[in-house]
């Protein structure tokens, strides 16, 4: 036995912050949907019909477990053997958190993979070069977006290549350099507890961006985010937008960062408003503007943190048979 048996995965400080989250997002929604029509809204949603949600939700658990692939990946390099089944069910539980604040769904994952001789450090790592890499791939899929906004191709593709030069950035020891240079600079001991933190993981992360695994890793985050681009194609198609593929992948990246630069967890509001902005850009009428969002974030985002709830709340119950 390596936990406490029935001991809950999430605190109660933790379930409290996912309470208020889910309350605000639902107040936000229903706002939403109460200024644009319900009736438009459910009728979009009637528009997918059960086999299109049924595919929406198929999407979003491959592009979870092609990520878990990944993850698991850099958790074997430490040479810790775990049950596959436990340990995507370790992974799910990391999305219960997603729309708190501070985004700790990797606290969760760290918790629940400590008692298996997998050390902060490295499961924190692994969560940073995860999150790293899905940032490049994204930025990636969002400069298909000037197949759609041509006028913006400059806009884009410098953002862009910005997030990109982030990689060799990581990986240089320069960067390593400079954040022992500040911590030896400063003197308030904040400060340089944070940049300890912070120089630990970067060196953590290091091992795990080997050119190699880099390119194994940003193929999976490709292929896991173009299926979900896809999913959005697929909505905003059924819904009678016409936009091709590509572009409908390029509109889901873009919004997906514009819902990480607004540093709301989870991009609550910001990554619908800009997935809307944009649709109605191409000549979307409002209510698929705003229905087409709403249903890409259900079957993505929000389906996400119902898979993490459920599975902390088996790991929860079942903890007393971890091996």
């Amino acid at each position: 036995m390596i936990d406490q048996a029935n001991k809950p995965v999430l605190s109660p400080k933790q379930r409290k912050a996912i309470v208020f989250s889910l309350a605000l997002a639902a107040a936000i929604y229903l706002g939403v949907v109460f200024l644009s029509g319900s009736d438009n809204i459910w009728i979009a949603f009637q528009q997918i019909g059960v086999l299109g949600w049924a595919l929406l939700f198929f999407c979003s658990l491959t592009n979870y477990f092609l990520r878990f692939i990944r993850w698991q990946g850099y958790i074997q390099q430490t040479a810790v053997a775990i049950p596959s089944g436990r340990h995507f069910l370790y992974y799910l539980a990391g999305f219960a958190l997603t729309t708190t604040p501070g985004k700790a769904g990797e606290t969760i994952r760290s918790v629940l993979l400590r008692p298996h001789g997998v050390s902060y450090p490295t499961s924190l790592a692994s969560f940073f070069t995860e999150r790293f890499l899905d940032v490049l791939v994204i930025a990636i899929l969002a400069s298909l977006t000037v197949l759609a906004f041509k006028n913006y191709i400059a806009l884009v593709l410098i953002t862009s290549a910005i997030i990109l030069f982030m990689l060799p950035l990581v990986r240089s020891p320069l960067l390593i350099s400079v954040l022992t240079s500040l911590h030896d600079r400063f003197k308030r001991p904040r400060i340089k507890t944070t940049l300890e933190h912070l120089i630990t993981l970067v060196r953590s992360a290091q091992q795990f961006l080997a050119w190699r695994q880099i390119s194994s890793g940003m193929a999976l985050g490709l292929l896991a985010w173009s299926i979900q681009g896809f999913a959005f194609y697929f909505i905003v198609t059924t819904l009678n937008v016409e936009i091709g593929l590509l572009a409908a992948m390029g509109i889901y990246a873009i919004s997906l960062l514009a819902g990480a630069v607004s540093f709301i967890p989870g991009g609550v509001g910001s990554t619908e408003v800009a997935m809307g902005l944009l649709l109605a850009a191409l000549g979307a009428d409002t209510p698929i503007a705003v229905s087409a969002p709403l249903i890409s974030r259900l079957s993505t985002l929000w389906f996400a943190v119902a898979l993490g709830l459920l599975s902390s709340a088996w790991l929860g119950a079942h903890r007393s048979q971890a091996a």
